[in-house]
Formats: structure tokens, C-alpha cells, sequence
């Protein structure tokens, strides 16, 4: 077996573990006879020995660092700065407000909004949560066990931020027969995804109207990059509004990440506001969406970076960097933008119609 370290345990920027904290284990690492593997690869022994299998199976979240004597806790710390676990706080006893984030895969909710999520806690509900994509070839040639790595990296990352978990197990567009020529679509082209597949449109229509039966706060993707899922998750949304089950002063719109990174939130943010008031006899006025800052802190940036390792499959380190950096440049540009202060030099950008606009401008009073 090699003794040299694998790429993924040359984490940047480790968070240090604390001794409340409850170190939870990713769920890529494989034992053999002879060899630890981790994300397909062999673990240097130095790091991790087979030896240490059973340490590594109560890292379960469940119990604070400082309840393991003195040489375990070394070695979780070493495991932990290789990127092999991740830190969970405490749990909370109960969200500090009633939010639904609807994230169109495991991951966009916390790539878009994981300092918020930390903040408040709610609930994850994953639409389409049931793909197999990855840039790992290792999993690419074993289908099956990455569409469960997925999900499990979705738990892990949602103990991180203290959040509970929705599945709903449609099948991502990338495997969709409908998309097989490309499932990024241009930005005029969005309404087309309603009569491309019109049953599983209804579909997620109907699950999200029995998810979104409590009166929560609703965060929906912008559907920034046009992704075919993020826009079939914002246009049920939408159709919930439109049929009276959801009232308008519950949504509010994110940016979608990565793909903010690299593309115009404001021209979606404006695309989506001229249609939604031009529908017949819709229930949106006719205004701009109103862009809101969502203050983070020291701690939950930290926090959102924590919760984005888990995602071992599909996102890069460098991605959660620049998600990062573009939160901080946000939280430093604000008030000179004309929008709300924040604390922290951190933020995360949400837009809301007219209906929503206090309801959101309350919630990131509170995060001040």
C-alpha cells in the first residue's frame, strides 16, 4: 500500500476542532484486509492505520470531542485536518425561525445559503436527490454506491449546519431522456421546461405542495445558470402560488452557486420579476425583486465551509473558496450598494417580490 498521503487529505484552511465539538465522519472511507481507502484511493498507514477502524466508527457525531481520552483525540484532530471527518456543534433544541430551503440536488441549498442555514436552522428538502453524477472516476465507474455517497454527504453536511432533511428522490436531469442533448438552458428558453415533461412537472408540483403545508418561510433558487432541475423547482414553486397552496409572502429567491459565480443574479433576478407579473390574473405585483443581504458571522462562515467538505463527489475545493470569497465580497460591498449592512464582512444574497420584502428584511435584522 502507498505510503503517500492522498490529494484529498491536503485540506486548506481546516476549521480547529473545539472540544464541544462532535466529529463526524465522511462517509468515502473503505476498510480491506490490509489497506485504508478513501475516496477510491489508499490512505497513508500514518494517518490512519487499520488499526484504528473502531476509533473511526465512533467518530458518529454523537458525542463531544473531549469525552475520547487524550491519544484518540489527537488522532480524530489529525483526521479531521486531513479532510477525513468534519465538525458538528451541538445540535440546537429546535430551529431559531420556520425555514424551508428547497435545494434542487443535495448541496445547492448549502452552497447558496449554508451561513443561513446555520443561523436559523429549518429544513433541507432535496427535489431531486437522486443522481449519480460525479468528476470522480472511481465513482463514476460504480453508479450505484456514488448515488448513496451523494445522499450521504447531504446528512453529514446537514448535521454540520444543524438542519433536518427532506428526500424526495426524483431523478436529477442529467438522466433524464429529455435533457440527453444538455440540461443548462438559456435564459429565454425556461419556460420550455413545463412542456418537456409535463407529468413529472406535476409531480414535483404535488410533492412540494405537501412539503410546503406549514407556513415557513420559503427559499427557492433564482435559477441562476438556467440548470433544467433549479428551474423546475422554481416554476413549481411558482404554479403553488399561482393555484392558491402557497402564499406569496412565504417566497423568497436565492442565488443559485456556483453558477452566480459565473453568471448575472440581477438580470435573472429581473427576467424572473417581468415574468411573474406579466402572468394572467397572477397574485405578484408588478415590481423589481428587491435584493436583501443576509448577514453571516465569523462562525458561520465557518460554519458553510465545514459543511461544504462533505462534498467530496461533485464539489472542488477551490469552487467552496471562491463561493466564499464571493460571500465576503458581498458582505464588504453592501451598504456602498445601496443594501442592507452586515456583520461579519459576510453575507449571502437573497430576492424578494414585493409581498416578501419585510418578511426577509426581518430575518436578516435578526442575523445582524
Amino acid at each position: 500500500m502507498s505510503r503517500h498521503p492522498v490529494r484529498s487529505l491536503s485540506r486548506r484552511l481546516p476549521k480547529a476542532l473545539a472540544p464541544s465539538d462532535r466529529p463526524t465522519r465522511l462517509p468515502h472511507v473503505e476498510f480491506d484486509a490490509s489497506a485504508v481507502r478513501f475516496l477510491g484511493d489508499a490512505v497513508d498507514p500514518d494517518v490512519f492505520p487499520v488499526s484504528a477502524a473502531e476509533l473511526w466508527h465512533t467518530c458518529d457525531g454523537s458525542r463531544p470531542l473531549d469525552s475520547w481520552e487524550p491519544a484518540d483525540r489527537e488522532r480524530i484532530a489529525r483526521w479531521h485536518a486531513a479532510g477525513l471527518v468534519v465538525a458538528v456543534p451541538a445540535p440546537r433544541t429546535a430551529p431559531v425561525r420556520a425555514l424551508t430551503f428547497l435545494s434542487p440536488h443535495p448541496d445547492d441549498a448549502q452552497l447558496a445559503l449554508g451561513s443561513t442555514v446555520f443561523r436559523f436552522g429549518g429544513r433541507v428538502v432535496d427535489v431531486f436527490s437522486d443522481e449519480t453524477w460525479t468528476r470522480r472516476p472511481y465513482y463514476r465507474e460504480r453508479p450505484a454506491l456514488a448515488s448513496r455517497m451523494l445522499i450521504e454527504e447531504e446528512r453529514v453536511s446537514c448535521r454540520v449546519l444543524g438542519a433536518g432533511l427532506t428526500l424526495l428522490g426524483h431523478l436529477d436531469g442529467e438522466s433524464r431522456p429529455a435533457w440527453r442533448d444538455g440540461f443548462l438552458l438559456g435564459a429565454e428558453s425556461t419556460v420550455d421546461v413545463r412542456r418537456a415533461e409535463p407529468e413529472l412537472f406535476e409531480r414535483v408540483v404535488l410533492d412540494l405542495a405537501r412539503e410546503l403545508a406549514d407556513p415557513s418561510l420559503v427559499l427557492v433558487p433564482l435559477a441562476v445558470g438556467g440548470h433544467v432541475d433549479h428551474v423546475v423547482t422554481r416554476e413549481a414553486v411558482c404554479e403553488l402560488v399561482v393555484r392558491g397552496a402557497v402564499a406569496p409572502e412565504r417566497i423568497v429567491f436565492y442565488e443559485d452557486m456556483p453558477y452566480s459565480l459565473f453568471g448575472d443574479p440581477q438580470a435573472d433576478a429581473d427576467r424572473l420579476a417581468a415574468v411573474l407579473s406579466g402572468r394572467p390574473s397572477g397574485p405578484w405585483g408588478g415590481c423589481a425583486l428587491t435584493p436583501v443581504l443576509v448577514p453571516g458571522s465569523a462562525l458561520s462562515t465557518e460554519a458553510k465551509r465545514e459543511a461544504l467538505w462533505p462534498y467530496r463527489l461533485q464539489v472542488m475545493e477551490p469552487i467552496t473558496n471562491r463561493i466564499v470569497r464571493y460571500g465576503r465580497g458581498l458582505g464588504a460591498d453592501g451598504p456602498a450598494a445601496g443594501t442592507n449592512a452586515t456583520a461579519g464582512g459576510f453575507a449571502e444574497r437573497v430576492w424578494a417580490p414585493a409581498e416578501s420584502v419585510a418578511a426577509v428584511r426581518e430575518l436578516a435584522a435578526c442575523a445582524t
